[in-house]
């Protein structure tokens, strides 16, 4: 299993791509939001304006996961602070260590870029909410939903 830095380009042509965001999608969305659809020309503009970095996984040369890093300065703290926009490993690649390897990786990328930590977010009471503790990250806040569109 091999975790590299990646483009949203090299994301785009893994054939594997579709069939993970498939299953991303059925395990992370949110009631009450539009279907996920990963929208690949905002992530390929926020790659060319040096905001987003890709983290990929392989495992016998098949994409299993992916991370992408968002790496704005935040107006609230006046530095640069790393965000994992999405985090995800196929569920037939989980225990093998590959988001364990991911992680990390953001952990190096986001303290080269500057940033005082990484912030990552997982559905509550999923697999990630639950090894997140364990591997040294803190709750430090909760994300609250309310639909206020009638579509």
């Amino acid at each position: 299993m091999n975790v590299q830095m990646s483009t949203v380009a090299e994301l785009e042509r893994d054939p594997g791509l579709a069939v993970l965001l498939v299953e991303y999608a059925a395990e992370s969305a949110i009631a009450g939001m539009p279907p996920p659809a990963a929208r690949m020309e905002s992530y390929r503009e926020l790659e060319a304006r040096g905001l987003l970095q890709v983290l990929s996984a392989t495992r016998d040369g098949r994409l299993i996961g992916f991370l992408t890093l968002l790496a704005p300065v935040l107006p609230h703290y006046g530095v640069t602070v790393a965000v994992s926009e999405s985090f995800f490993v196929a569920r037939a690649h989980r225990g093998t260590g590959a988001g364990l390897k991911l992680l990390r990786a953001a952990e190096e990328l986001a303290r080269r870029l500057g940033s005082p930590g990484l912030l990552v977010s997982a559905p509550f009471g999923g697999d990630l909410f639950k090894v997140l503790p364990r591997v040294g990250y803190a709750e430090t806040n909760r994300v609250f939903f309310k639909k206020v569109s009638d579509d």
